[in-house]
């Protein structure tokens, strides 16, 4: 290490007296290494500094592949926004005060900033150390106290504790997530005691690792002491009172300062609280930090395009007559900066005349063919081994990476086989300690991971290649994605005044939860009202007999009448109809399972190459939909599977592998596409895939030339074409195959009536696969009650980041700003207005708005040239700017798009805004959508829910609950057709679903949950989840219903385990409500109808069914209690006097215990 780093050390001098030096002749590549080498070596603090944002990224990326990620870090700056003193970016704002936390604690690390980041001022480093407090196991300290300095530091108040930023506090437990802890704390309290302190996985909240101490440092760029928040509102008031702004805007100025709760100050007003005192980063610096740039004058000109934007702004701002700050007082000045940084040694990284340099000969290793990816791995091997042999013959250590890790570990494999022995480095060790270690040794190794582009460097015999370029290079990473059970979670969302329906007792309005004494016994109800206020007390051990109301969207049901027989009616008469319809599915199902399908043998060999080129990492989901696949096609019955996953989480992939079964077995495939342009883009990747394979694929829909379709139907007919894709136009009648093996179906919903009952004809006896981010709710439904097979995909694609989605009026401002800033980052725009007729004048107004942006127009009614010549553009980066009709909807892939604006949102649909949604945001830049109503408009109730749902589901991989939102608000209507959706008003989405449920095992001869109704337990114990251990009513019902769901003491222990997690030890009348509901579970065993205890006797009824043996029961109790009996009414009666609470649960479970015990 010390003989490779001295070729640096005549620059080590100038460094230590704070001068500038150059290392001259690095390839982009090559500057992350050197950059390690250097932290390696000194190990001080490092600050790099790029021109962007984009090339502060890629750097970080690459230092992270020689380094461990917990000594790299990203420094975000804000969104330069000068007219709003709020800032929503609490992600950045986390990761820069995560970043002045490590600094504080004297901690070397690389921070890796753009110039714009260090332009923005941040908090004074006497304010943090003034706000940072160490807490240990076993200090004293009320819960109150670090409540109030959470609030002072900006951490905001939530139930459940999942981001940077936030806190909660429940009983004797409080969760915090601290800006720079990896992951968030669990403090647990005995009185004011500090008792334990744990780290926890946000996903499942569950806790693990235990600290002995940690320090607490604030969540906002902001410390909101009473002094600091009465300064700001003086200053924003001197400042507006310069401006000459009216009253009106300085009040509502103050007002919302004063009430900033939930959102953090924007950096650029932090001189309003901390006048003249605030600092730049360099101020966090040790004195030892080194600084990395390219030069001074890229740094320079990086700073002018800084001013240029600010300046602009501003000049937006004086036109609107609105607040603002003057550039100097909220940013630094390039010269402020410079002044900063000249307290430190400078490493520059590009050649410069006048400052002493040390020159390393570095070469760019680009092996690819411009931009083309390899088809199959003969294909890089044919270009990699003699670039391998070149470099190991002249002593070089030769490193492959990639991404890919299959693609690697076959490439591995094949090089072996031609005696290029390699040997695998673990990507969690540190590369650059490993490299140096074993330079000069001729070594060729393999390693797993990120790298923007290989190099050598001759004088140290170092060859790095990256095979991401001619293998493609997306891996995947663990989503936090987790499933829940969809009605449960409906369940949780109850509010007061929603309608519920009772499986007994019919529907009823839910006025809340009630705690209520009986015989001096405390217990929580939900209280119902029924027709004419008549009154329900539900006890939450018997919530699986409650439902949330889920109808037809604006459709009001009438409250049933307590006592009549109007519900049972109802519900026959359901029932009835029901039992038609489970007939008639039952039959389709059946249909399937008699008739002979095609029993496909996957092609060994052929096969597995064929995978191999896939140029991304199967996902855990991925690979378990491609085996579910598989399977079906390896039987003989017809496979008829849904794959549901979000765009881009390789639902096409699951298809090619089929396709490619269907094909190798000359049976023919077609691929049936909502859209023109999808099917253009569909054809491309199966044509690029299966290009070295006997193949022969084509695509027909409306760009497809009259003579060019003669020729198709021609080789349909006579199955020279292996896979057809296409729009509806292969529904039409001359549309023939050969041997038509396999339908695939991408976003089957965008279907039309007549296409659809078409394709019912074709389904018949071919294998079906359906591919839908959003399945329509008649196919989630069928999904849901297993007539049809699903597969789902909820892994995201490494770096994908979820959208921010905004709900905004119309306004000029926002538009303009969206597309800006989208424009700024190098990105592309979609600009969604579904109204063609008004499509043009809806583009000039975006041109005069943003003259800068080259704007391009598609709809529907462009002839197919039109729009594929324009869509070839936009996807080129020709035009930047697309308005465009809700053409675009399904499946365009286009990672350069990453802000979509969609007028006139509340025009659509829940799974369509979704799916419009996810055109954006498809790579790792963070997408961004804006959705647009008109100013002042009243949004109907239907509308109102749909923009609420898709605000709250940000995260990919929620397709498969905007199904089920979507399900919520249409009601089910269109579910099993016209005539099922009254019926579904009736009863609700959800009983509808369960009677479905139960008539289809009935016909199939399976037990139905319904026949065995859950026993009642009255023993006048007190058995609740008390709302000091569990605040929120909301955690309160979910939880309720997953006890009262719970079927086993397994279940019941997992929902205990993680109520102490979370909450603390259990209060002695929750674990009363678990032995009840073991209780329960274990009288359900005997066919129980009833248990209860009156202070003197033990009550118990039973089913005629009931298994236990009564002569038995007398023989062995004689002695224990002798004056057990049965009364003429079939109860049993066992006299134990003068019980209390502990004693009654513990003697309960005896008797249950004893009465299992003889059963027949």
């Amino acid at each position: 290490k010390d003989t490779l780093f001295s070729l640096f050390s005549p620059l080590l001098s100038g460094i230590r007296e704070k001068k500038k030096v150059t290392i001259q002749g690095l390839t982009e590549g090559t500057k992350a290494f050197i950059i390690a080498l250097f932290f390696r070596n000194l190990k001080h603090p490092f600050l790099v500094i790029t021109e962007t944002e984009k090339e502060a990224k890629g750097l970080y990326e690459d230092l992270c592949f020689f380094l461990t990620e917990d000594e790299v870090f990203f420094y975000p700056p804000s969104t330069l926004n000068v007219i709003n003193p709020f800032s929503f970016e609490r992600d950045r704002a986390m990761r820069r005060l995560m970043i002045l936390g490590h600094l504080s604690e004297k901690r070397p690390l690389i921070i890796v900033a753009p110039v714009c980041a260090l332009r923005q001022r941040v908090l004074p480093p006497t304010a943090l150390e003034e706000y940072r407090e160490t807490f240990a196991i076993g200090d004293f300290k009320t819960r109150e106290q670090i409540v109030a300095k959470l609030l002072s530091g900006g951490y905001r108040t939530v139930s459940l504790v999942q981001e940077r930023g936030e806190y909660s506090i429940r009983g004797h437990i409080l969760d915090i997530y601290p800006p720079h802890t990896v992951l968030p704390l669990r403090i647990e309290f005995m009185g004011d005691e500090i008792e334990s302190i744990r780290y926890f996985s946000p996903e499942t909240q569950r806790s693990h690792d235990e600290l002995t101490d940690f320090t607490l440092f604030p969540a906002s760029d902001v410390i909101l002491t009473e002094e600091t928040i009465e300064r700001g509102i003086a200053n924003l008031k001197k400042r507006a009172n310069e401006l000459e702004l009216p009253n009106s805007l300085k009040n509502k100025l103050t007002q919302a300062l004063l009430e900033t709760t939930e959102t953090l100050i924007n950096p650029l007003y932090l001189p309003l609280f901390y006048e003249g005192e605030t600092a730049g980063l360099w101020d966090y610096l040790t004195a030892e930090t080194l600084i990395f740039m390219d030069s001074l004058f890229d740094l320079e000109q990086a700073q002018k395009e800084i001013d240029n934007e600010i300046d602009r702004l501003i000049f937006k701002a004086k036109g609107e007559e609105t607040f603002y700050l003057e550039k100097e007082v909220s940013l630094f000045t390039g010269a402020e900066l410079m002044r900063g940084l000249a307290a430190f040694g400078q490493i520059h990284l590009k050649a410069s005349s006048s400052i002493p340099a040390v020159t390393l000969e570095t070469q760019r290793v680009d092996l690819s063919e411009g931009n083309r990816l390899f088809s199959s791995t003969e294909g890089v091997i044919h270009k990699l081994r003699p670039w391998i042999e070149g470099k190991l013959e002249e002593g070089f250590l030769t490193v492959v990476v990639s991404q890919n890790k299959p693609g690697l570990e076959k490439i591995a494999s094949l090089l072996k086989e031609q005696n290029f022995k390699g040997t695998y480095l673990s990507p969690e060790k540190s590369l650059i300690d490993e490299l140096i270690r074993q330079l000069g040794w001729g070594r060729l190794l393999f390693l797993e991971g990120k790298l923007s582009e290989g190099f050598t460097i001759p004088l140290w015999k170092l060859a790095i290649v990256t095979l991401d370029t001619i293998l493609g290079e997306k891996p995947y990473k663990k989503s936090r994605f987790i499933t829940k059970g969809h009605f449960l979670q409906s369940f949780a969302e109850l509010r007061e005044g929603d309608y519920v329906v009772h499986r007994e007792f019919g529907i009823g309005l839910y006025r809340g939860l009630k705690k209520i004494a009986i015989n001096g016994q405390e217990n929580d109800y939900l209280l119902l009202e029924y027709q004419g206020g008549d009154k329900l007390y539900i006890p939450v051990y018997r919530l699986e007999t409650l439902q949330r109301y889920i109808g037809p969207a604006d459709y009001t049901p009438p409250l049933d009448r307590l006592g009549s027989t109007t519900w049972a009616a109802t519900k026959e008469k359901v029932k009835k109809a029901i039992q038609e319809v489970a007939r008639e599915l039952a039959a389709i199902y059946a249909l399937r399972q008699v008739q002979e399908g095609h029993a496909y043998s996957i092609p060994e060999g052929a096969y597995e190459e064929f995978c191999a080129t896939f140029p991304y990492e199967e996902t855990p989901d991925q690979v378990k939909a491609i085996e579910e696949v598989e399977a079906d096609m390896l039987s003989s019955k017809p496979m008829d599977r849904l794959i549901c996953g979000d765009a881009g989480f390789g639902k096409t992939e699951v298809a090619l592998r089929a396709a490619f079964i269907a094909a190798m077995e000359a049976k023919q495939v077609a691929f049936l596409v909502p859209t023109t342009i999808l099917a253009e883009q569909h054809y491309q990747t199966f044509s690029a895939r299966l290009r070295n394979w006997p193949i022969n694929v084509e695509v027909l829909n409306r760009f497809t030339p009259k003579r060019k379709i003669t020729q198709i139907m021609e080789g349909l007919r006579r199955g020279t074409i292996d896979i057809i894709i296409g729009t509806h136009r292969l529904l039409q009648k001359d549309v023939q195959f050969k041997d038509l093996g396999l339908i695939i179906i991408d976003e089957e919903q965008r279907f039309g009536v007549i296409h659809k009952e078409k394709l019912k004809k074709l389904k018949a006896t071919v294998d079906v696969l359906t591919l839908s981010a959003t399945p329509i709710p008649r196919t989630l439904h069928l999904a849901m009650v297993g007539i049809k097979d699903l597969s789902v995909i909820n892994t995201p694609p490494a770096d994908r980041q979820p959208i921010k989605t905004y709900l905004a009026d119309f306004d000029t401002s926002i538009i303009k700003e969206a597309i800006v800033e989208e424009l700024k980052r190098g990105g592309q725009v979609f600009f969604l207005h579904d109204r063609i007729r008004s499509i043009y004048s809806m583009a000039r107004y975006i041109e005069k708005l943003v003259p800068e942006a080259k704007i391009a127009i598609v709809h529907g009614r462009m002839s197919a040239t039109e729009i594929e010549a324009t869509m070839t553009n936009f996807i080129r980066g020709k035009t930047n700017v697309l308005v465009c009709t809700s053409i675009i909807a399904a499946g365009l892939d286009i990672p350069t798009a990453n802000t979509i604006i969609i007028n006139r949102a509340d025009r659509f649909g829940l799974a369509q805004l979704y799916q419009i949604r996810g055109r954006v945001g498809r790579s790792s830049e963070e997408g961004k959508a804006y959705l647009l109503i008109p100013k002042g408009m009243l949004l109907s109730r239907d509308a109102r829910k749909r923009l609420q749902a898709i605000l709250d589901l940000t995260e990919h991989g929620a397709g498969f609950s905007i199904s089920y939102h979507d399900l919520e608000i249409r009601g089910g209507g269109d579910i099993l057709g016209p005539s099922q959706s009254g019926h579904i008003s009736a009863v609700g989405y959800e009983l509808y679903t369960e009677l479905m449920e139960e008539a289809i095992r009935e016909l199939r001869g399976e037990e139905t949950k319904a026949a065995q109704e859950k026993p009642e337990i009255h023993l006048g114990v007190t058995a609740l989840i008390p709302e000091e251990y569990m605040p929120d009513v909301r955690h309160r019902l979910s939880t309720y219903k997953r006890i009262s769901l719970a079927e086993n003491e397994r279940e019941l222990n997992v929902i205990k385990e993680e109520l102490r997690d979370c909450f603390g030890p259990l209060p002695q009348e929750a674990e009363n409500l678990f032995d009840i509901i073991e209780l329960r579970n274990l009288l359900m065993g005997l066919a129980g109808k009833k248990m209860g205890y009156d202070k003197r006797n033990f009550a118990l009824s039973f089913q005629a069914k009931t298994p236990f043996d009564p002569l038995k029961l007398l023989k062995i109790t004689q002695k224990k209690w002798p004056k057990l009996r049965f009364t003429p009414d079939h109860q049993l009666l066992i006299p134990i006097p003068g019980l209390k609470n502990g004693e009654i649960l513990r003697k309960a479970k005896e008797i249950l215990l004893t009465l299992s015990s003889v059963t027949t």
